[in-house]
């Protein structure tokens, strides 16, 4: 057995570079950018208003209690007013709306008195530029909005379709297809009711969509060789090949040795940690391969630890230290020689995150999983714990708000 440090090490560098692609922006979230992406245009094109009120030069307020000023006028939001604005004169203005040329100040509505079309006097505390969006300021032109290798968020949308960009270059999405074994296993809503409810395809394929993979479903393979060879026949097509079930050492285990048979080189099989221990990773030319576990945590485990950090890779994202220390709220035994990876249920309260780990770990308790918000991380051969000591842990929702 190796340990997962290692693992994780072995696999992510066998990640290679992924071909990029243009699309249009409203396909782009969640995408990986592999390019920088700079500003097209300036943001606001012109001088706008930041209020609604009066737009005039500053030199026209020296004067004006002798002197009123006049409202000649309006400018909106698309309609500019395209007339000369004259000393001793202004227009009424709206928020948005461009400013015409000379003119450098913005008094509001509220602040200033009218007379007969005319400005007579103001009670604001003005100076110059005052609610005046500049030209540019909040980006522009050849100004980079969003490096390379950035994931592309709703907010990042807004500012590269306002910066007049229709596509964009993002990197392919990986293509990850999903292979799950075994004699037992049945779809939902089959009409054989005996066996087992197949639940891990879709469990990874949330799972990898959230972290930007695209899935490929090539459904179930029984436990016999020829079943699972038909099944991955076509498997070079894709940057990694996901199997659940049938990584073990039992006599229906085939999946491995069926895979040999096809020219995957095992890189390594079994690593120190619980669940997930039986986990296989190879190479078939260019297709990596992760042999997971048949038992629905310790595929999700196997999924979050191992193919999060390759996925990354393999998009040039840096892994973010998803890692907290919290309080425990029960006492813990002492470990063994594998890294545990313990369901725990987490709150937080004045700033602390507590840790209460659920009482049912066994790897095909889906409902105890479902009930956590984490995972409790114990190094091998970590001592006994009691309860208020602190502990390392992964929250599900610093990883991706929807595994």
């Amino acid at each position: 057995m190796i340990s997962v440090e290692n693992a994780i090490n072995i696999i992510t560098n066998e990640a290679t570079q992924l071909k990029d692609e243009k699309i249009s922006i409203d396909k782009c979230l969640g995408r990986i950018t592999s390019i920088n992406i700079y500003a097209n245009i300036n943001n606001p094109p012109k001088n706008v208003s930041s209020m609604d009120g009066y737009a005039l030069s500053l030199a026209s307020l020296k004067s004006l209690n002798s002197l009123p000023i006049k409202i000649i006028g309006e400018s909106a939001a698309g309609k500019p007013f395209n007339k000369t604005v004259k000393n001793n004169e202004c227009i009424e203005i709206y928020t948005g709306a461009e400013i015409p040329k000379g003119l450098d100040i913005i008094l509001l509505q509220e602040r200033v008195k009218l007379k007969n079309g005319y400005i007579v006097s103001t009670d604001q505390n003005y100076k110059q530029s005052q609610y005046i969006r500049k030209k540019g300021s909040n980006f522009k032109k050849g100004s980079l909005l969003l490096k390379k290798n950035n994931i592309v968020t709703a907010r990042a949308l807004g500012l590269i379709i306002s910066s007049d960009h229709t596509h964009i270059k993002v990197f392919k999405k990986l293509k990850i297809a999903i292979l799950a074994s075994g004699n037992e296993l049945r779809k939902a809503g089959s009409i054989y009711k005996n066996g087992i409810i197949s639940s891990n395809t879709l469990l990874l394929k949330s799972v990898i969509e959230s972290f930007g993979g695209e899935t490929y479903d090539l459904g179930i393979a029984r436990d016999n060789s020829s079943s699972i060879m038909r099944k991955l026949e076509k498997i070079t097509k894709y940057n990694i090949l996901i199997t659940t079930g049938g990584a073990s050492v039992g006599k229906h285990d085939l999946i491995k040795k069926v895979l040999e048979n096809l020219g995957m080189k095992t890189i390594f099989w079994k690593v120190a940690m619980r669940p997930g221990k039986p986990l296989i990773f190879g190479k078939l030319k260019k297709t990596l391969i992760l042999g997971f576990p048949g038992n629905p945590v310790s595929t999700y485990v196997s999924a979050l630890i191992f193919l999060k950090p390759l996925i990354n890779k393999y998009n040039k994202i840096i892994n973010n230290n998803e890692y907290k220390f919290g309080i425990l709220n029960k006492p813990l035994i002492k470990n063994d020689e594998r890294q545990e990876y313990l369901r725990s249920e987490v709150y937080l309260k004045d700033n602390n995150y507590f840790l209460s780990p659920v009482s049912a770990q066994d790897s095909s308790m889906t409902s105890s999983l479902s009930r956590a918000q984490g995972l409790i991380i114990r190094k091998p051969f970590a001592k006994a714990l009691n309860k208020g000591n602190k502990v390392l842990f992964i929250l599900f929702s610093d990883m991706h708000t929807l595994i």
